[in-house]
């Protein structure tokens, strides 16, 4: 968890995106991973999303940070390397 948080915030997952990774997660803007995304200071708040620790909440958080990786991933791919780039991650194949 810790690491996906990471990786959102070098993808540079900003505020503006939780309410859409909110909407993507498929959760509840009263779920405690929702009302964390949203509150500001966006890289805190990743890192208060990961710590979280029962079950249910972890399973929250997770769909949450994958979806906002996904948001801030396209956002720069759409930016910077929409005419190619060297990073592994956007050369890795597509699932049959």
């Amino acid at each position: 968890m810790r690491l996906l948080s990471q990786f959102c915030v070098q993808a540079r997952a900003t505020t503006e995106d939780g309410p859409e990774g909110i909407r993507r997660a498929g959760l509840r803007n009263t779920h405690t991973p929702a009302v964390l995304i949203v509150r500001g200071r966006i890289n805190e708040q990743l890192g208060k999303i990961a710590s979280l620790t029962p079950p249910d909440e972890r399973l929250k958080a997770f769909r949450l940070l994958i979806a906002v990786l996904a948001i801030a991933d396209e956002r720069r791919r759409n930016r910077f390397c929409s005419n190619g780039c060297g990073h592994a991650w956007h050369q890795l194949p597509a699932s049959p």
